[in-house]
């Protein structure tokens, strides 16, 4: 009996080395990506922060690191400070990456990409709702890019105020565009953040 049970687990697909091999070579190759560009595998981009309304971007995931097949995946996370509640019917942020030697003048092609989420989107009074985007195709490649990059950040969020009687009060538009810069690289905070922005 134990000869057969030795026989069937030499057998079996997971005991043979041949199917094991390309496992250690894909994670190599995984791990390599996400330390060549860190700051675009992980990045958060702050579109609006007042005190009504705050939208934030995140990527959490690049698909293909270059254009034109590259596909950048994340959520968008809607804050409404508001007493009432808001209703989102557009909801579109553009991020280009800008050329390190004069940051904040001129995008340089290392990332350009718009990313989208469903609307209309209702947010209640006070609370946070967090929507996933599946930007569309984007060019540049995000192995260009480092923790010490700024980016333009051009927003395009139109919202309305939902009254108590079930109208709308707008819509209201925000579309001011701005350069954010990251914290520049850290031990203590690895992924790219957009802790500094001022209006373009």
């Amino acid at each position: 009996m134990r000869t057969v049970a030795e026989t069937r687990f030499r057998r079996a697909p997971w005991g043979r080395k041949k199917h094991l091999l390309p496992l250690p070579i894909l994670s190599v190759v995984l791990m390599v990506t996400a330390m060549a560009s860190p700051a675009m595998l992980r990045m958060t981009v702050t579109v609006i922060d007042d005190g009504n309304l705050t939208l934030t971007a995140a990527v959490q995931n690049v698909v293909h690191p270059s254009g034109p097949d590259g596909k950048i995946v994340g959520i968008m996370r809607v804050t409404n400070h508001a007493s009432t509640d808001i209703l989102l019917t557009v909801a579109s942020v553009r991020i280009q990456s800008l050329a390190p030697e004069t940051p904040g003048e001129t995008p340089d092609g290392r990332l350009d990409t718009t990313i989208t989420i469903n609307v209309p989107l209702t947010v209640g009074a006070g609370a946070t709702v967090n929507a996933p985007f599946s930007g569309p195709f984007f060019s540049g490649n995000v192995l260009g890019l480092s923790l010490g990059d700024s980016f333009l950040v051009t927003p395009l969020i139109t919202w309305s105020t939902v009254l108590s009687s079930g109208s709308l009060e707008g819509p209201f538009t925000y579309d001011q565009a701005k350069v954010c810069s990251g914290p520049g690289p850290s031990p203590s905070d690895p992924y790219w953040i957009s802790a500094f922005c001022m209006n373009a």
